[in-house]
């Protein structure tokens, strides 16, 4: 694995704000086993909890039952993989205000948003 990216949190928040805007929602993360992009609206759509998203696949929260063949490194995805498993393969870690390391998804780079449309 390449070197982990670290941010803080309010760090990681501008990183994500300078990239897809202000809405949240539009925030979009790449799973590290299945390279499924998500923005945070489609874990919200699929009932996860705000603490899973960009550290759980969104296949999770869809319902990707345990054992199938997609549930781990499944190509395109979205998997069940979670990044609270046994094997821990996400390259972002985020340091809350009280000192926590939290290992996060990495952003999506495939469209940034430019500074114009914000």
């Amino acid at each position: 694995m390449d070197e982990i990216k670290t941010y803080t949190h309010a760090e990681w928040l501008a990183e994500a704000e300078r990239r897809f805007g202000a809405d949240r929602m539009k925030w979009r993360f790449v799973c590290p086993s299945c390279s499924h992009v998500a923005c945070v609206q489609d874990w919200k759509d699929a009932g996860a909890r705000t603490g899973e998203v960009a550290f759980s696949c969104v296949g999770r929260a869809l319902g990707t039952p345990e054992g199938d063949a997609h549930a781990f490194r499944y190509a395109g995805g979205p998997c069940n993989y979670t990044s609270g498993g046994l094997f821990c393969i996400n390259g972002v870690q985020v340091i809350t205000d009280d000192g926590k390391t939290i290992p996060v998804f990495d952003f999506d780079g495939a469209a940034e948003v430019s500074d114009a449309a914000h």
